[in-house]
């Protein structure tokens, strides 16, 4: 294995990956994300659009238009002088707010004219006739979860000086594709050949046995299942995790493969988790899209404390290399169906936060998440730890119905009081 296995078709090969979405399936909310605020306050529209179109020149990623040459895709940066508004403004009453919101989210973006990044602030022309609403929707080509926290963060600081009439921030330039490039070729060869070895472990894994469901849904749509443990469950969490030397999440990702085990009666799978992909202090203030989805490979071995193996052998390897070739894996697979999620059908997200900050100075903002209509994946575990722990299923109910999805919530807490019992004390 070469570092070329960390680029495909001349780009960063988490870029290369969502430009191939968007080219295949234009506006797919797999390959776009929105963050939505609502504002309520005396708010400085010129303050806010220059602060946009300061923190876009900032980041190479953000001013990257991608177009296919031949069999080579091309980046082209514009310099941060050539980057046109980035902020629309629309004044309109607040029941024209959630169309006017949800349309602008999933506009397809034109990737090879359009910055990958858009706002758009709904105002109703005073702050006495309601709240304003900013959203901004980005493209995953140079933009993951990360990003998110860079960017506002710089968006509220910059809009603080605009607004006081003083310098923006002196934050230095991120150049994304550079920063990709360092951190490839800081790898050896041991670690590329140990890389490519663990991905030959992945070729040819089976499918989670989730057959589609015989009632007609609509194919990517989603339900959900909130599951919410007791904090007497997360004091025996944290209980458990330092008696077996690790961390609640591989505690939770253990009770989830034997869930997913005990639903499907599958023996051989794998499950995704999603990593930052960042493994340089230049990548840790850039915006950029680094993230991957490494595929974990989980065997029916038997036993609590062997499933428990696998989970931690895989998370340091999920850790050390922070990125998997799944082209190489995927393409050296016997033929697949085309209904079903490639490689890994389930998923294991740890979210560590439920809320982004925007900080506009003079006024109040609070982040609305929006649920996404589709997944990349058939089922996802997503989980967040604290005084309490709190679990969202998500799935695709043209593959899991209600009834089942509830049945796998009900599994996995069985699983986790398994797990629990095997390194704690006895839930009682």
């Amino acid at each position: 294995m070469t570092a070329d296995m960390r680029w495909l078709g001349g780009l960063p090969a988490p870029q290369a990956r969502y430009w191939f979405v968007e080219k295949s399936s234009p506006g797919s909310p797999d390959a776009m994300d929105s963050f939505t605020f609502q504002i309520s306050g005396p708010l400085d529209e010129a303050a806010l659009r220059a602060a946009l179109r300061t923190v876009v020149g900032q980041h190479t990623a953000l001013r990257t238009l991608i177009t296919r040459q031949s069999h080579r895709l091309v980046s082209t940066v514009l310099e941060p002088d050539a980057v046109g508004e980035v902020l629309e403004i629309r004044r309109a009453a607040p029941p024209e707010h959630e169309p006017a919101l949800r349309e602008f989210a999933y506009r397809p973006f034109r990737l090879d004219r359009d910055l990958p990044v858009r706002a758009l602030l709904l105002t109703c022309g005073t702050t006495d006739d309601g709240p304003a609403h900013l959203i901004v929707s980005v493209h995953h080509t140079a933009f993951d979860g990360w990003s998110a926290t860079v960017f506002f963060s710089q968006i509220g600081a910059t809009y603080r000086a605009l607004r006081h009439g003083y310098p923006p921030p002196g934050d230095p330039l991120s150049h994304y594709e550079r920063i990709w490039r360092a951190q490839s070729e800081s790898e050896t060869e041991q670690d590329r050949n140990d890389l490519m070895e663990w991905a030959q472990d992945l070729v040819g894994v089976p499918d989670l046995p989730l057959p589609l469901s015989p009632v007609p849904a609509t194919p990517g749509a989603l339900g959900e299942q909130l599951v919410v443990l007791s904090p007497r469950h997360t004091g025996l969490l944290e209980t458990a995790a330092r008696t077996a030397a690790t961390t609640p999440n591989a505690l939770l990702l253990t009770a989830w493969v034997r869930a997913l085990r005990a639903l499907t009666g599958g023996t051989d799978f794998a499950v995704g988790l999603p990593v930052s992909g960042r493994t340089s202090l230049a990548s840790m203030s850039a915006v950029g899209c680094f993230v991957s989805v490494v595929p974990l490979r989980f065997r029916a071995l038997g036993g609590t404390e062997r499933d428990l193996g696998q989970t931690l052998s895989g998370l340091a390897k999920t850790l050390r290399f922070q990125f998997a070739p799944l082209e190489h894996i995927v393409g050296d697979s016997s033929a697949r169906d085309p209904q079903r999620t490639p490689l890994c059908q389930a998923a294991f997200v740890s979210q560590e936060q439920t809320d982004l900050n925007l900080c506009l100075d003079g006024a109040a903002s609070v982040y609305v998440p929006r649920l996404k209509p589709e997944s990349a994946f058939e089922v996802t575990l997503e989980v967040w730890c604290g005084t309490k722990t709190t679990a969202r299923i998500k799935h695709r109910v043209d593959v899991l119905d209600h009834r089942r999805a509830a049945r796998l919530a009900s599994l996995w807490c069985t699983e986790v009081d398994t797990v629990l019992k095997a390194f704690a004390d006895p839930v009682r």
